[in-house]
């Protein structure tokens, strides 16, 4: 007995040794991933000249250093390639901007721009943003560049933004991706404008029209009049449309960075009969504290219409450390220890990603004190090889359905562990603002689609009314 107790706890030491190690190895991958996050390429010209006038260009400074320095100040590390890789030629050299001045005095940046990596250098899994800054030079040697347009390509399907202003859009004129479609195809997109080239008598001498080419690729263009600061998003592409627009464009790339790092979570609780009062209490408790908080986006606790046993919360945090952080409380621990006892099986919880998400104080945005409040959870199991349709129907449909009458909020998700697999939050100011919705014109191809091209008919298995357990 002696010898059997000793080899069970050698085995357990061993175990415990193996698990130790394993969770170290995550620990440590986990922490280069997090570096990798952090880093950002930037795209500049290597052409010098405008065609055969004589005159010379390169990458516009403002358009590197106004993005640069919203970026760096965030935390993110900046690289730099180009398509030929040494030193960058440079226009509007304007060391009066104390913010060109900034970024050309710094001496790594400085290193950096004089010796930009060439295109067959890039990793473009380090990256979560890559960065096209214009130029005239750009027009020349960006929209065929193979290397820098798979480049891109790979960025934005790893989940990463896409950016350009100026004429640096005239690297995304090419960028084809995996579904064989362009990039910018069916999305808004904005940059240096016809009229603008004209103005500055380069139209004819630029080798294409850089609105006229994005549009010929099924973008939808958006601008303003002469140099107008102006920047379109749609889809993790920021598009920006001349100089005045390098600012803005690096603050919507890093809004789109920070929407990608909120941590987005539904969890369900089945509570066991004569539990259900006091672990609403305590729900309600949680839900309140998260609320006070600044680093919480949203959270709010219902129960299931005609079953009060199915509880759930519904929250979003700044980032997954902001809510491992707040699950450190004093309501958080209450809430487990209670649910130890309370619940009839564990509770589940399900981490989900939003598309085309929303703000704070879009989520915040409450019921009216007449309103008889409904919320609706779609769950959707997309078949494969679907679910970018889904995607794509949602998308036109969406921005109708947030400013249809009765609609308070509006959110398509994705789970994160399967990008087949989604959830719609639909809160209505009553039940019949929601029956208005099931009959709103642009829900027929979203309805379409469910009839269809999901694993498991009829859709509505997949619906789930809430009740709000707090005001």
């Amino acid at each position: 007995m002696k010898a059997k107790a000793l080899i069970q706890n050698t085995n357990s030491v061993f175990a415990l040794i193996i698990t130790c190690l394993l969770i170290s190895t995550t620990f440590v991958k986990a922490q280069n991933v997090i570096k990798m996050k952090k880093k950002i390429l930037f795209v500049v010209t290597s052409h010098n000249e405008k065609g055969n006038t004589g005159k010379k260009t390169g990458f516009y400074l403002s358009e590197v250093a106004h993005p640069w320095e919203t970026l760096v100040n965030a935390g993110y590390e900046i690289d730099f390639v180009s398509p030929a890789g040494g030193k960058a030629p440079v226009d509007g050299f304007n060391l009066e901007d104390a913010v060109n001045k900034k970024f050309w005095n710094d001496v790594v940046y400085r290193r950096k721009i004089e010796k930009t990596m060439k295109p067959s250098e890039i990793n473009p899994g380090q990256y979560v943003a890559i960065h096209y800054a214009g130029g005239h030079g750009a027009m020349w040697d960006f929209a065929d560049n193979v290397e820098l347009a798979s480049i891109a390509a790979k960025i934005y399907e790893n989940g990463g933004i896409v950016s350009a202003v100026c004429h640096g859009p005239a690297g995304l004129v090419n960028i084809k991706l995996s579904n064989g479609k362009y990039l910018v195809e069916g999305k808004k997109i904005n940059a240096f404008t016809n009229e603008e080239e004209t103005a500055v008598k380069l139209d004819k001498v630029v080798p294409f029209l850089l609105e006229s080419k994005l549009m010929e690729r099924g973008a939808g263009f958006e601008k303003s009049g002469l140099w107008q600061p102006h920047v379109v998003t749609d889809r993790r592409v920021v598009t920006g449309q001349n100089p005045q627009s390098a600012k803005a464009v690096g603050e919507a790339v890093l809004k789109e960075l920070k929407d990608q790092q909120v941590a987005a979570r539904l969890t369900r609780f089945e509570v066991k009969p004569g539990y259900q009062e006091q672990f609403t209490n305590v729900l309600s408790a949680y839900i309140s504290h998260a609320l006070s908080m600044e680093s919480n986006i949203m959270a709010e606790a219902y129960h299931e219409e005609g079953n009060s046993s199915i509880l759930w919360i519904i929250e979003r945090w700044v980032s997954k450390d902001e809510w491992k952080k707040f699950n450190n409380n004093t309501q958080s621990k209450a809430l487990l220890r209670l649910a130890e006892a309370a619940l009839s099986k564990p509770s589940k919880g399900i981490n989900v990603k939003d598309l085309e998400p929303i703000s704070k104080q879009q989520w915040r945005s409450g019921a009216n004190k007449a309103d008889t409040q409904l919320t609706i959870m779609l769950f959707v199991d997309a078949k494969a090889g679907t679910q970018n349709i889904f995607k794509d129907v949602y998308h036109i449909a969406m921005p109708q359905f947030r400013s249809e009458p009765g609609v308070i909020t509006y959110q398509l998700s994705e789970l994160e562990e399967d990008d087949t697999q989604f959830v719609t939050y639909e809160k209505f100011r009553s039940n019949e603002a929601f029956q208005y919705h099931l009959n709103f014109p642009p829900i027929k191809p979203v309805i379409d689609y469910l009839n269809t091209s999901i694993k498991k008919q009829p859709f509505q298995t997949g619906l789930h009314r809430l009740i709000a357990l707090l005001p």
